[in-house]
């Protein structure tokens, strides 16, 4: 293999070894991009978990509220992986009052009452930023 190819070769397994989500978040973000700042946070059981989907297995619960330019509260519940998370989301038993999505292994339930919409999908958004 002639020097080049081996050069763009390096460093292309180089690129793609940087791109790499990095250590999975084990608890609800600290800091939200879009100026949200986690304000408590406490472990819940299984009571907060939506009914529809107890069934799963949750390895991690809480509540958790965040102090910002709308400040907003919701249960964040960890599961052994992406697909669980995929999955609740996609059980979930959907209701205006409250704002589901997910992220790694993280399915999260906003509480949307007088949030205004913008504001769930900003923070939801800063959420996908602070998660890998």
């Amino acid at each position: 293999m002639d020097l080049l190819r081996r050069t763009v070769l390096t460093a292309a397994a180089a690129a793609m070894m940087s791109c790499g989500s990095g250590p999975a978040a084990t608890e609800p973000p600290k800091m939200i991009h879009g100026g949200w700042v986690r304000f408590a946070m406490d472990e819940a059981g299984p009571e907060v978990v939506p009914e529809s989907v107890r069934g799963l297995r949750a390895e991690k619960i809480w509540k958790a509220t965040y102090k910002g330019p709308q400040d907003i509260s919701g249960v964040w519940i960890q599961y052994p992986g992406e697909t669980v998370a995929f999955e609740a989301f996609q059980r979930f038993a959907k209701n205006p009052a409250q704002r589901p999505f997910f992220r790694g292994a993280f399915f999260v339930v906003l509480n949307a009452e007088g949030v205004p919409p913008q504001a769930l999908g900003d923070f939801q958004e800063g959420v996908a930023k602070a998660i890998y």
